[in-house]
């Protein structure tokens, strides 16, 4: 695997300085914020702050693993088991949006090829189905495709004989990962497709009836012949207890959505988010539905096969730039996206159908080229939802390290970052820290990580990753500790120089980490 840099002058001359402008916009947002109070001033060390974690009830029996470190020189200013591999959740994206911004670029984006066997003629007319060749691209929804839909118009397309087909061979058919079993229907548990919309997730919405008695409204967006809708649910001023029920039809045309109980009268609508089972039949359907608005008239069925040898290119579409879809990753924490964007990262790798085996492989190879050795994480999955992932507080910091100052890409993976109090995941977290912190939240059962970057007291930089696995306290109990640690780490006073033989935590030999 290739440096993380272009080549070895530029690691050398480039990181410093991409570091230093860093700390400089952290230090120039710092600047405009209001004087922190007078007991909130005191300077504290990052081992006090880390004591202080440690301190907090709903960390009572938790491992915990820390490493706060230097953007700039990389230099370990506090470590708590920094190597000990940890069940990171959704701490992992991180090393997803690095890996694949180091790959392809900020500015990249997936194209999905649109293929005719014939026409159209001068009528518009296509004597045959449309062939859509699944790229993966994970930032295809509604609006994508009826801008697809119009361009398909524009070429003078009026009349499609032969249906939608869809190629799905660039993706294998593994949908799910098996570490997700047993497999809900939630939209974080959402099925890869080589050709997918909406995060292959969709939103049900149930409101009640005008008058007592009568049926709830049971509604799906987007609205699409995928979904037979149906409501049992009555709306009556006692009772709130209702059961969604989802499955695939008998013939295999879509999926029923089905609501039973009661929906309590006079309550607001109710809107949940559900998976899909079947992603390409239902990113067709949309797209067939989006043709038929853009008056392009759609005759035949959906089907699914390879493309024939001798189809031409009607055209290629463009989804969104890959910085864009690094947000979604991070800011969002969207499993799809990261699944997504792992099975590419296999296919880019090795060639062939896009798997979770040669992308993990891909992930290991992106931390090797950084200096994380293969000891230092167990890669499953790309969003963290598998509970056998493990990587270590170091590397976590390493991949920050490296996606904030690689040249090519450091800003749009910074960008890509929840704003603490201000948008994402940390939207509703962090509101009394008036200072700027980026970072990336994880939880599952049991398990909380923070990974971030935020400005010391004298303006450099630090990164920081903490794991916590096995927390008594409730994840609302952990995410207030972490805040409190946030907050502590802004008053960190500043580094001293580094030696010159001090080593980053991640290029370290002679240290196993042992994990769960």
């Amino acid at each position: 695997m290739a440096s993380a840099f272009p080549g070895d002058y530029a690691r050398r001359t480039m990181k410093w300085g991409w570091a230093g402008l860093l700390c400089a916009c952290l230090a120039g947002v710092a600047s405009a914020a209001p004087a922190p109070e007078p007991s909130d001033a005191e300077e504290r060390t990052p081992e006090q702050a880390t004591r202080q974690l440690l301190r907090h009830p709903a960390l009572r029996g938790a491992r915990v693993g820390v490493s706060i470190v230097d953007l700039a020189s990389g230099q370990p200013l506090y470590e708590r088991e920094p190597r000990r591999l940890m069940v990171p959740a959704s701490n992992l994206k991180l090393l997803v949006g690095a890996a694949a911004l180091h790959q392809w670029g900020p500015t990249h984006r997936f194209e999905t090829p649109v293929l005719v066997e014939s026409g159209p003629d001068a009528n518009g007319v296509i004597d045959g189905p449309l062939w859509i060749v699944g790229s993966g691209d994970p930032s295809l929804v509604s609006e994508s495709l009826w801008k697809l839909a119009e361009e398909i118009r524009l070429l003078g397309v009026r009349e499609i004989l032969g249906g939608i087909a869809v190629d799905g061979s660039h993706f294998d058919r593994l949908r799910t990962h098996p570490d997700w079993e047993p497999l809900t229907r939630r939209a974080y548990e959402a099925p890869t497709s080589a050709f997918a919309v909406n995060y292959s997730s969709f939103r049900i919405e149930v409101s009640g009836s005008i008058e007592a008695g009568g049926k709830a409204r049971l509604q799906t967006a987007p609205r699409v012949s995928y979904f037979r809708t149906q409501s049992d649910a009555l709306t009556l001023p006692t009772g709130d207890v209702m059961e969604l029920e989802l499955g695939r039809l008998p013939d295999g045309t879509g999926e029923r959505v089905v609501v039973r109980g009661v929906f309590p009268f006079g309550d607001e609508p109710r809107t949940f988010w559900r998976s899909v089972e079947l992603p390409e039949l239902y990113a067709a359907s949309v797209l067939r539905a989006q043709l038929e608005s853009q008056g392009v008239r759609v005759r035949g069925p959906i089907r699914f096969g390879p493309a024939p040898a001798g189809a031409r290119e009607l055209l290629r579409f463009e989804g969104k730039p890959l910085a864009r879809i690094v947000q979604l990753l991070n800011k969002w924490s969207n499993n799809f996206v990261a699944e997504q964007l792992t099975k590419l990262l296999g296919a880019e790798r090795d060639g062939g159908p896009a798997r979770w085996e040669t992308g993990r492989l891909a992930l290991a190879d992106y931390l090797a080229g950084i200096g994380v050795g293969r000891d230092q994480a167990v890669i499953s999955d790309g969003s963290g939802l598998s509970a056998r992932n493990r990587i270590s507080p170091a590397a976590l910091v390493a991949v920050l390290r490296a996606g904030a100052t690689d040249p090519a890409s450091g800003p749009e993976f910074l960008a890509s970052l929840p704003l603490g109090g201000l948008d994402g995941t940390l939207e509703d977290r962090m509101q009394e820290v008036t200072q700027p912190f980026r970072g990336k939240t994880g939880h599952l059962r049991h398990v909380s990580s923070l990974t971030g970057i935020l400005p010391g007291v004298d303006g450099r930089a630090l990164v920081f990753s903490v794991l916590v696995n096995g927390a008594r306290g409730g994840p609302l109990d952990v995410d207030a500790a972490l805040d409190a640690f946030v907050a502590s780490l802004l008053r960190v006073p500043p580094a001293p120089p580094p030696s010159r033989d001090a080593a980053h935590p991640a290029e370290a030999e002679g240290q196993s980490a042992s994990g769960d």
